[in-house]
Order: C-alpha cells, then structure tokens, then sequence
C-alpha cells in the first residue's frame, strides 16, 4: 500500500459512503436499465418480453393446455437503426486554436495526435461503439481514458488509450453534477468483480484480500460478502481536488509589461514585494484528479494523475430526475408496450387459426361408398384423382359431387391488432417503414433524403450526446497532453482521411509550431530560406512539424458526420452532376473528380490529369530555380569584383613599368648628356681625332654598344658639321638637346 492505515481507512470510509449515495440515488435507473437490456435481448428461449406472469398462465405453469406465446422482437431492428447508423458516421474532434500564442497548424498536429490515439485504441469499434449501444439499450454508456507505455516499445514514454466500459451499470459517479455532459464531476468509480486467479495474476502479492471492501455491496448483490463466490470485487476511484493558489500581476523586467505570475511559482521575497505595493491578484485553483485501486480492505496502489477531470466520459441518452429519483433511458423504454401487444396480437393471431378445424369435404356418404379408404387419406396422400359416386345403385338417384369447404381463416380482429402495434412502434420511435428500409412514395434522391433526414431529426439527441461526449474528451486530452508529452518525442499524426505522417512534440520549442530542418552535410542545423511561407518551408525535403502543445490554448468541437468514405461518395456524386451539366469543366477539375473517386486507379488518373502549377514537386523545383538563381547572382558578384580588382592591380602593374621604363631612359638620357658635355670641353682637332678614333673602332673593330648591341653608323649630317650620333629613344621618340645657355632640356 502506498499510504498510511489512517489515510487508507479514511479513503475507505470515503469510497463507502459515495458508493451508497450514488446507489441510492440511481436505484431506479439501475433496475429498469437491467429490464430493458433483458427486453431488448429477449428471443424465444427466454420469452423477457413476455410478463412473467402472462407468460405463466398461457404457459400451461398452473395447469390447462399450453397457449402460443410468441417473441418476434421487432425492437431490435429500431435500436439497430440508431446504433448502425452511428457506426457509419466517423466519430471524431475537430481542434481549433483560441489565442495565447496558439497556431491553426499546431492545433491540426493535436487533432491528428488525438486521431491516431483513438485509431491505436480502436475506439471507433470498440469504446464508442459499446457506450453507444449502452446509450441507446440502457440510457448511459461510459469510455474510460488510462495511460500506459507505448506498447511494443522498451522505453518509459506513456500514451493514451481509450478503453470501452461493457457494462454502464458498472460506473458510479457523483449525484451532483449540474452540467448535461456530466464535466462537473467530483468523483468516479468503476466497480467490477473478477475471479480470484485473474485477480492474483493481475495484482501479486496481495493474496489475502477479502472478497469486497468494507460493506458495500453491489446493486443487485443479497450477499454483502462475496468471498464465498471466490471473486474479488475492484474498485477503481478517481476524485478531483482543487490545489488553491493566487495569481499575481507582475511587471516584466525587461519589457515593464504586466504579466501573470502563480504564487506557487514565485520566490517569498517576491510574493513580499508585491503585497508591499500592492500589486492586482485574486484566487485561483488548480484542478487535478487522484486514483485509488482498491481491493478488499486495502488501498492496492494511489496516486495523481495526469487529468484534470475525472477521465470517464458519459454517453447520457434521456436523463431526467424526479422527486430526486435519477432515471434514464434508451430507446428501448418506449418500445415495450407496444412490443408486448405485437407479440400478444400474433399469439392470439396464431391461437385462433390453430382452434379452428382444417378445411374437410363435405360429401354424401352414398357417393363415397366403396372408396372411403380413398377419401380418408386425401389430406394427407397427394392422389391424382379421387373417385365417386353420382348415381345411387339402388334408387338410381343422383348424387351431389363432394364439395370443399373453405380453410380456416384467422381473426381479423388480431391481425388488426398487429398493424397497430406495429404503427405504434414507428411513431414512439419516429421511424416509419420508408425509414426502416420499406418501398415508400418518394422517387426522387431530394425525396428519399429528406425522409431520412426527419427520421434522424427524431432520434437527433442520441447523436448531439454523442458529440457532447466527444467534445469532453476532447478535452480531457488536450488538458493532459502536456503532462504525458512532457519530452521531445515524434508522434504519429493521423489524417482525416487515414494518411499517416510524422511531428515532433518539443515543450521547450519557443514556438507553438516551427519547421524543423535535418541536419547539414556538416552535422550542423540547417536555417530555412528567409522570405519562405510557412506551408513552403514545410515543403522543403525532410522538412518536418516541431509543435509546444504548453504554448496557447485549444478548444474542441466534435464531428460525428458521415464517415470520411461516405463523404468522398457524396463529393464524387456532386461532381457527377457538375460535369453532367457542364462537360467542358473537364480539364479543370477532372484531377478532382477523380481524387473523389474510389475504383482502382482513380488516383493514378489524377495525379495524370493534375494541372502543373498544382504539383508539389513543381513548387519544390521553383524553389530550387530561385535558390540556383540567388546563388547565381551572388556569384557572378562576385566574379565582378574579382575582375574589378584584377583591372586595379594590373592597371598598377603596368604604372609601375612605365615608371620603371621612364627612369631608366632618364638615367640613360642623363649619361649621354654627361657625354656630350665632356666631348663640348675638348679641343677640336682633338675632338676630331677622337670622334674619328671611336667612329674606326666602331666599323673596323665591330665595337659592341653598352647595350651589348652592334654600335649603328654614324649618320652624316650637312658638310663641316659633326656627325650625328643614332637616336637611343624607342622608335616614334625624341631627343630634347639641352640648352647651351641653361643647360635644361627643352621640351
């Protein structure tokens, strides 16, 4: 046990006394749920449609001949029709986003999260469809929502699973809840006896429990101890506490805006600070739901949960209560008067037609003379012909032929009686013949359809406490969600039209949705494209949905519409008759057509009949384009200023060698001038000498220049001048002499 005996006493006297007010309080609803599901079951072995007493008496229990008591249990087939159309419908929630940070995309993760906890739980078949049928049977079905781990998995992650509750009369829940969809609940228990092996193999270790708890006993149950039956009786408890708590309005440090604040949550020298000035606060609690499980005398295990409301969603049928007596009921309730009067028309029907003799012949006994071994077998023997006689031998009189008198025919009294009962049976439940699958007058589809629209409008609060039950759970699971995900994990999200695709569940995203990439080639993440919507970033390969189901808040409305195949029919009938009307359409919406179609190939044909600009991987290749684009661009940017700082440098280069070149002609220049001015200084017979010297060595020696170069000719220059000495400027130059008074060069 996890609790101490005082606490665990405390606990049993606490369950005793809630199980005998909710005993007391639905007694009566108890007792006529057992006899309508008994009635509703009753064929021709058991005879429950029959009052015990009636039945008795035609019986033959208290002497006399036995009496036809037929069963032809016509109920069936109405609360068949209620529950089988249910089952056609696809049951399920729909999430939507209502502020605080909350997204429509976040809101769709939580609503394909809850889908595919209901597709791993069965529920469509399994919990609601059995607190269905004990709604419409009994007045009140129950689905159960427990945690468990991930199955086939060896880790500690826990999901939902929504679990069926076979028998209604099991539950006991709190007489004082106010609100029709029972939310307001306080407390919860399901009570079921198990044998003693199964309860061992179930809870080791606890063999020496007694047979109930203290002294409760069952509904129905004579025997407060039950050990002699060697079963256990269980009790599974949940109650709802309330922690109280204050909320504060607290400025932001960084931005100075108020913001709310749990005292729970704050340090008290903060909680001093704001009761010193005075700060907005008021009252607030914080709703949590406990468990018990208990056995016998003891408190088997206990602890919180992670609901805050009691995790039993009630299915309610009729509900009324009166003089503070709770009674409910199905369908069935209303059908048993006239039910029993069908069954005893058809008795008394079958009884009169069984008194009456069988239809004989009617003859002379002189025309059978001679053959009445003949006549007295032509009941039962099927003979040719059946002679007699039509002259009497002896008086040569003639003799009427053997006539048949007519059957027996029953009462017609009865069989009115029939029709009746079974009009009456349609108008308690408002389903007429056309509704029940009879020929009726309509001929059109508009027709037919509103027929059946008037038999569900009569039925309607079975399916509106349908969704009321849905919404509620929805809400149990979208309040618990953050505490069983409370971990990065991927989930399985599911579609409406049963597609499977995979998100993460991250409480520590700042977002409520954000598009997370895999990672680079390096290892690193990778950072989506600025510019990008939200659906495109999405589409990108690998791209996968990150949700914060602790960021915002979500509400849920419930659709129990037409199951998803049914709707996809409807849709591919509508454009039948689009297309129909207007063939030309064809090519604009033939993709859609036959996306709404379910023969084979359907979808082939309109992935081939999908326009361009509709297909996803032409977006992804646009998105490529402009990628390849922009990195284009910045390339051949690039390449610009590459080239820009190449024309610079060899502009540079090109000054350099120019500069290079310039002083070198100046130095080249500035020697010869030296030259010239050491030949000016020199006498001129000597000067001629020289000149006629080196002008020798240069012809006759082949005298190399300074350059390494033949020295060129003299050129001759007019007659008794000096030769001029060959230019040394590059070709297309000049030679400035310098100035004989200055010495400068001239320009």
């Amino acid at each position: 046990m996890s609790e101490s005996l005082p606490e665990t006493n405390d606990v049993l006297r606490e369950v005793q006394e809630r199980f005998e007010a909710a005993r007391d309080f639905e007694a009566q609803w108890r007792k006529h749920a057992l006899e309508d599901l008994r009635f509703f079951h009753a064929d021709a072995y058991n005879h429950d449609q029959w009052d015990s007493a009636a039945y008795q008496a035609r019986s033959g229990t208290f002497g006399g001949s036995p009496r036809p008591c037929l069963t032809i249990n016509k109920t069936q087939q109405h609360v068949f029709q209620i529950e089988n159309d249910a089952r056609q419908s696809q049951m399920g929630m729909k999430v939507n986003a209502t502020g605080f940070g909350s997204n429509e995309k976040a809101a769709d993760v939580i609503e394909g999260i809850i889908r595919h906890i209901e597709y791993q739980s069965n529920a469509q078949q399994n919990a609601y469809n059995c607190a269905i049928q004990g709604q419409v049977r009994q007045g009140m079905g129950w689905v159960h929502v427990v945690t468990d781990y991930v199955r086939g998995q060896d880790s500690f992650d826990q999901d939902f699973f929504i679990k069926s509750v076979p028998d209604p009369r099991s539950v006991y829940s709190d007489p004082n809840t106010q609100e029709p969809d029972h939310s307001d609940m306080q407390w919860a228990m399901i009570v079921e006896e198990m044998p003693r092996a199964e309860f061992e193999r179930l809870y080791p270790g606890h063999e020496d429990i007694k047979g109930a708890p203290l002294s409760i006993a069952a509904e129905g149950d004579e025997r407060t101890d039950i050990s002699e039956r060697d079963t256990v009786r269980v009790f599974r408890y949940y109650r709802r506490n309330e922690d109280k708590d204050t909320l504060w309005a607290v400025p932001n440090a960084q931005t100075g805006a108020m913001q709310a604040m749990r005292q729970s949550e704050m340090p008290d020298e903060m909680v001093a600070m704001c009761r010193e000035m005075q700060l907005q606060s008021r009252p607030i609690t914080r709703p949590h739901v406990e468990f018990f499980l208990i056995a016998g005398n003891d408190v088997i295990s206990s602890g919180l949960t992670v609901f805050k409301h009691i995790p039993l969603v009630p299915f309610v049928g009729v509900e009324s209560v009166v003089d503070g007596r709770l009674d409910r009921c199905g369908l069935v309730r209303s059908l048993i008067d006239p039910q029993r009067m069908f069954n005893y028309s058809a008795s008394a029907f079958v009884e009169s037609i069984v008194t009456q003799t069988k239809s004989p012949w009617l003859v002379d006994e002189r025309s059978i003379e001679g053959y009445e071994n003949q006549w007295a077998n032509a009941n039962t023997s099927n003979q040719a012909w059946l002679p007699y006689r039509s002259i009497d031998p002896d008086t040569s009189e003639a003799l009427q032929a053997p006539q048949r008198l007519d059957p027996p025919t029953g009462s017609t009294g009865h069989m009115q009686a029939m029709q009746n009962a079974d009009l009456q049976m349609q108008m308690v439940t408002g389903q007429y013949q056309a509704e029940m699958g009879a020929p009726g007058n309509e001929k059109t589809g508009r027709a037919i359809n509103e027929r059946q629209r008037q038999s569900d409008t009569a039925n309607y609060h079975y399916t509106d406490n349908q969704g009321m039950a849905l919404r509620l759970l929805g809400r149990i699971l979208i309040d618990a969600i953050p505490f069983v995900y409370d971990t990065a994990r991927a989930v399985q999200v599911l579609g409406m039209d049963g597609t499977q695709s995979s998100a993460i569940v991250d409480p520590q995203s700042p977002q409520a949705a954000q598009v997370v990439l895999p990672p680079g080639p390096n290892g690193q993440p990778q950072q989506s494209q600025q510019g990008l919507t939200f659906e495109e970033q999405l589409a990108q390969e690998g791209a996968i949905l990150a949700v914060n189901p602790t960021i915002g808040r979500y509400d849920v409305e419930a659709d129990v519409g037409p199951a998803f195949a049914t709707r996809r029919q409807d849709t591919f009938n509508s454009l039948m008759q689009v297309l129909q009307a207007n063939p030309a359409i064809m090519g604009q919406i033939g993709d859609l057509f036959f996306k709404a179609a379910d023969f084979p190939l359907a979808d082939e044909i309109a992935d081939r009949l999908k326009p361009a600009s509709d297909d996803p991987r032409l977006g992804q290749a646009q998105q490529t384009i402009q990628q390849l684009q922009a990195q284009l661009q910045q390339v051949t940017q690039q390449l610009k200023d590459k080239q820009a700082d190449l024309s610079l440098k060899a502009q540079g280069q090109q000054h350099d060698a120019a500069a290079d070149l310039l002083k070198e002609e100046t130095d080249r220049y500035k020697a010869e001038t030296d030259r010239m001015a050491a030949i000016g200084s020199t006498d001129p017979e000597a000067l001629r000498v020289l000149v006629h010297q080196l002008v020798q060595d240069a012809l006759g020696n082949g005298t190399s220049s300074p350059s390494g170069g033949a020295m060129p000719p003299m050129q001759d220059g007019p007659p008794g001048s000096l030769p001029r000495l060959p230019s040394s400027n590059p070709p297309g130059g000049e030679i400035h002499a310098p100035n004989p008074v200055t010495g400068a060069v001239d320009a």
